[in-house]
């Protein structure tokens, strides 16, 4: 038996289609759009070379550095990115006369590197070192604040001074103990610039980075104070420390982590709660909802006689009969619905004085061989419950 609702019944429920899924599904498909391409431009910002990160040699952001490189060409100065330490010592060989100008903003190189650079060039410049760096090649300097804007008059006689007046001083404050140190760009914390010359090599720590950026190499006298700093010999080496510096065995994830990876966990995670919350299920009152179609008992029980017929399955359909005659005929002598088979063969034996044998017969045991026999054994039960009936029934 088939019963089809009408089509504008309330309650029908239609399989969606192709368009209507994908309409469905655009704000899904969007949102991974976004992310995959914002996940893409941060790789691509993120990579090794300097570009996207601060002060990087091939930075064309605010941030970055590579209107300072395209200068320091210009003056005739070689300027090359490394970014392995063998790399780096093989451009400027043992003792070299070039600058060196290390960057190691994510605390890849250790004290022993450390150590090896030292000897590296006759002019080691340090960009906002960290204190490993400064007790391998710095010793007696150490950082004292952050500076977050401000300029400075040099206040010192290095070289890398005489043609400037007033210069960016954004970046870290430093200080120094140690005999023949010169303090440069003095802050209301520390100096922007800290030079040790022991004859053989110059070291300067730069903390007022901000006077090399692309946003601010073109005011104050920022320009002229980066060339007579980072253009005193013809050759630069700009090293940028990877995780690839690591020894074996150290690091932390921290380290290990380029800088973009956080923020963008941080933008995916915020963009998955956005969409949680105005996309998500919102669970209310219950709603009653009517039934398309209500199909009678009798309907059910026909159908389910026509396919107990069709397969042939005569015992199945009597054993059903039985079940609810032998609850009838339990619920009529005062058993409870828990009795079993022999208890209500034995109960109703009582009452009609009928033979126990013939009841089980009727109730357990027969199995129709045919439709004719079938009917004479429901017609059996019917008898059966009858008769219990009058028995009990009150004189």
């Amino acid at each position: 038996m088939t019963v089809t609702a009408p089509r504008d019944a309330p309650g029908t429920v239609s399989t969606p289609t192709l368009r209507t899924s994908l309409r469905r599904a655009r704000f899904w498909v969007g949102l991974a759009l976004v992310l995959a391409l914002g996940v893409a431009a941060a790789l691509v910002i993120g990579s090794g070379s300097g570009e996207g990160r601060a002060l990087g040699p091939a930075n064309a952001a605010p941030g970055g550095a590579k209107a300072l490189v395209e200068v320091l060409g210009r003056q005739g100065v070689d300027v090359t990115v490394t970014t392995s330490l063998d790399a780096t010592l093989d451009r400027l060989g043992r003792g070299g006369d070039g600058t060196l100008l290390v960057d190691d903003a994510d605390g890849f190189l250790v004290a022993d590197q450390w150590g090896r650079l030292s000897t590296a060039a006759s002019h080691l410049v340090l960009l906002s070192p960290g204190p490993t760096a400064l007790a391998g090649v710095a010793p007696g300097v150490e950082a004292t604040a952050q500076v977050a804007d401000g300029t400075a008059s040099p206040s010192c006689s290095s070289p890398a001074l005489r043609q400037a007046t007033r210069v960016d001083v954004t970046g870290v404050a430093y200080d120094v103990d140690a005999p023949g140190a010169v303090r440069c760009l003095p802050t209301d914390d520390g100096y922007g610039l800290v030079e040790l010359d022991d004859g053989d090599m110059r070291v300067s720590v730069l903390g007022a980075t901000g006077a090399l950026t692309n946003g601010a190499i073109a005011t104050d006298d920022d320009a002229a104070f980066a060339l007579a700093l980072l253009g005193g010999s013809t050759e630069l080496v700009w090293y940028l420390p990877s995780a690839g510096d690591l020894p074996e065995g150290q690091g932390t994830l921290a380290t290990l982590t380029p800088p973009w990876v956080t923020p963008s966990l941080v933008v995916l995670f915020l963009a998955g709660v956005a969409a949680m919350v105005w996309r998500g299920r919102r669970l209310g009152a219950l709603v009653v909802e009517r039934l398309p179609v209500t199909v009678k008992a009798s309907e059910t029980t026909e159908g389910r006689a026509r396919l107990y017929e069709r397969s042939g399955q005569r015992r199945h359909a009597l054993d059903q009969l039985r079940i609810g005659t032998l609850g009838r005929l339990a619920r009529a002598t005062g058993l409870s619905t828990t009795a079993s088979v022999d208890e209500v063969v034995a109960r109703v034996a009582e009452v009609t004085s009928a033979d126990p044998r013939g009841l089980r017969h009727v109730l357990v045991d027969a199995d129709p061989a045919d439709d004719r026999e079938l009917v004479s054994l429901s017609d059996s039960l019917l008898d059966l419950e009858r008769a219990v009936r009058r028995a009990v029934a009150p004189s």
